[in-house]
């Protein structure tokens, strides 16, 4: 887990919101294409990662990566100029479409992106975090975020064409990776949204079922912006908080990298696969499910929720309202999950016991004095933390922090305040 002092916060007050006619602008020269192309088939995911491995070799990665782009076609993505002929800057720059040892010659005054990298590599954000990226993260991110070969990229990738671009999508996979475990994603309650222009799901229930992403999915946490991609009729995705807690589904702030500073993006990465757990679990931990929150003939909103999310949400309200919603409902969920596998009566009687816990031998003020232990380890929910402190006198089997960052950054909680809330109206009505 990446240390509390080398970690970013999740707040962006410092970023501008939509201009409509800039974004506008900016919206014909970036193409979305629908990230719903989602797959249920792990072994068919898991193929897709090991054609791209097959082609990777781990030395002279950058150029490597610029070696693919412009074998795609896409070196006026690394210049800055239109010249009357690419033949001779690939002379220059030592291009050889066969070469597979990166014997491209790197070349700052030719392939102008990299004074772009080496700027962005010293970004203040960039520093804070301790500098984790390489020049090819950086460079993967720059590309797809902020160049034309977005287009056919992300098109490749939803024709299952993953081969073309083993070096950029593994790249941009590790760099969202790295980021995401240097953010505090723990802390954020965010609502991130994503357009899509002529894109309508007509029988979601049998056409989604749990997701994985197969390409990388671009999101703002401005609707707007969500609404311009979407033009006059389409579809917007929204990326319920949940989606951004799981260690596996992977997500980052890629705003300080990409040049449309008002798009606000956060992006996920295409899903990555392993099969240490068996499917069943793999899908409930690391998938994402979806339905249709509300929809008319011009706009069909749908919510994309963590899987463990969907899992837990009835029955964790069901104990809220036994204990009248005075129990949070993250506190409920390590309970259930972790504790007591869904049994509801064991869980009842770990809270009540809990809940006396709290109340004797000054345990919340022991806990006020230490709490600084658990910011450290960035556990920030003090519920959870108390929670934690009581389990460990309990059981004996781990430190309080210990099991706090276990629930908090390695497993991830998936609720926030306004589920409960939500929960509350609905009844109301």
């Amino acid at each position: 887990m990446v240390p509390y002092k080398r970690t970013i916060g999740v707040e962006r007050s410092d970023l501008p919101k939509s201009v409509p006619f800039q974004d506008k602008i900016i919206s014909f020269k970036k193409t979305k294409f629908n990230p719903l192309l989602y797959e249920c088939d792990l072994h068919k995911l898991k193929m897709i990662g090991d054609t791209i491995h097959v082609k990777l070799t781990r030395n002279n990665n950058l150029q490597k990566l610029l070696h693919e782009m412009i074998k795609n076609s896409c070196l006026c993505d690394l210049i800055n100029t239109k010249p009357m002929s690419h033949i001779n800057i690939k002379k220059q720059i030592n291009y050889n479409e066969k070469d597979e040892n990166g014997e491209l010659i790197l070349n700052d005054k030719i392939l102008t992106i990299l004074n772009e990298l080496k700027i962005l590599y010293y970004d203040d954000i960039h520093k804070q975090m301790g500098y984790p990226l390489q020049l090819w993260h950086i460079c993967a991110i720059l590309l797809y975020c902020g160049k034309s070969c977005n287009v056919q990229f992300s098109y490749d990738q939803i024709q299952f064409r993953h081969y073309k671009w083993p070096f950029l999508d593994t790249y941009l996979q590790e760099a969202i990776m790295i980021l995401h475990s240097h953010e505090r994603v723990e802390e954020s309650e965010m609502e991130l949204y994503c357009g899509l222009k002529n894109v309508r799901l007509e029988n979601i229930e049998k056409e989604i079922k749990s997701g994985f992403f197969i390409s990388h999915v671009s999101t703002s946490d401005d609707i707007h912006v969500a609404k311009m991609f979407r033009s006059n009729q389409g579809c917007i995705l929204h990326f319920h908080p949940s989606m951004r807690r799981p260690k596996l589904i992977d997500s980052c702030d890629v705003s300080w990298i990409s040049p449309f500073k008002h798009e606000r993006e956060i992006l996920f990465a295409r899903s990555f696969i392993n099969f240490v757990d068996d499917e069943k679990i793999h899908k409930e931990r690391n998938a994402w499910n979806a339905k249709v929150e509300n929809e008319d003939e011009y706009t069909q909103m749908i919510l994309l929720t963590w899987a463990k999310y969907d899992h837990y949400i009835q029955q964790t309200m069901q104990i809220s309202t036994m204990w009248n919603h005075k129990i949070d409902a993250n506190l409920i969920y390590v309970a259930l999950d972790y504790w007591y596998k869904r049994d509801i009566s064991e869980t009842f009687e770990l809270l009540f016991e809990f809940e006396q816990w709290k109340s004797r031998d000054n345990n919340k003020q022991k806990y006020k004095e230490r709490m600084n232990e658990f910011i450290k380890r960035r556990c920030c929910d003090h519920n959870i933390n108390l929670l934690c402190t009581f389990l460990s006198e309990k059981y004996k089997k781990r430190t309080a922090v210990e099991y706090a960052a276990m629930y908090t950054i390695n497993n991830g909680l998936p609720f926030v305040k306004r589920d409960t809330n939500l929960i509350l109206r609905q009844k109301k009505n």
